[in-house]
């Protein structure tokens, strides 16, 4: 059974699109095979990904709303093992976005239960082992649907301040309500992203953390090697040997294995 995790956080600008990619990367680099699902409107996800390839015809919107399978709606990221080296596939596919997914109206009459037969057989037939889904920071409709009907955990990336950490609350009452229906559906936790070390506020919102059970305490840098690498389309495993970046990319998947 493949392991489908959503990134979540009421805010943008928290690090979500950064955490996913370069989970992405960790995983591969350890041999894995990883789908990758962008919700977000923005598809930030979706160019990253796939910088060093050519997009489907056919987007994540396409195969909710029956026009396309979910195998026409995906396609392979192609990363770059070092600066000059020919970009290849190393088992990290993407689901691309769609502008059209602000439309709630329209998610609103997706029928979940089938999205969530049709996602399960595709990733059998392709031997997903991990699906990270990249949400949106606003989609009541997309956040149920997903909650519901396609995975079963679900981690908050918070940047240090007040406004990711207030939008905690809007994000598990909508956890809770999707439990009616998905009453496995897991919190894996909450992991400080964007972090400055021995910036007095970060250092605060760790301290205040540290008391909730649901805390992952592994601080993912704000640093220049994680800018530059997604710049470049190419995951921290495989852009840098050894940096403080990577090693918390890696303590990061090493603390979601074992939560899972």
């Amino acid at each position: 059974m493949a392991h489908k995790i959503a990134f979540i956080n009421g805010k943008g600008g928290c690090g979500k699109t950064t955490g996913i990619f370069h989970v992405a990367g960790v995983l591969s680099k350890a041999g894995e095979r990883v789908l990758v699902i962008d919700f977000d409107k923005q598809r930030n996800t979706t160019d990253t990904l796939l910088m060093n390839t050519d997009p489907p015809d056919k987007t994540v919107l396409d195969f909710l709303t029956g026009a396309a399978a979910a195998s026409e709606a995906t396609e392979q990221a192609l990363f770059q093992s070092r600066g000059n080296a020919k970009p290849k596939y190393y088992g990290v596919d993407c689901m691309t976005a769609d502008v059209g997914l602000e439309d709630e109206a329209v998610l609103k009459t997706v029928d979940g239960e089938r999205i969530g037969a049709e996602l399960d057989m595709f990733i059998a037939e392709a031997g997903y082992m991990w699906v990270l889904v990249d949400m949106p920071p606003s989609n009541m409709a997309l956040n149920e649907l997903c909650f519901q009907h396609i995975v079963d955990y679900v981690i908050v990336p918070f940047s240090s301040d007040i406004y990711s950490v207030s939008g905690y609350g809007d994000i598990m009452d909508t956890v809770d309500r999707a439990r009616e229906l998905n009453p496995g559906l897991n919190i894996l936790g909450v992991y400080l992203a964007r972090y400055m070390r021995g910036c007095k506020v970060d250092s605060y919102i760790r301290d205040q953390l540290l008391g909730f059970e649901t805390f992952i305490d592994v601080q993912i840098p704000l640093a220049a090697d994680v800018r530059e690498s997604v710049m470049f389309g190419r995951p921290i495993s495989y852009y840098r040997e050894a940096s403080a970046s990577r090693r918390a990319f890696e303590a990061l998947v090493t603390e979601i294995r074992r939560r899972l």
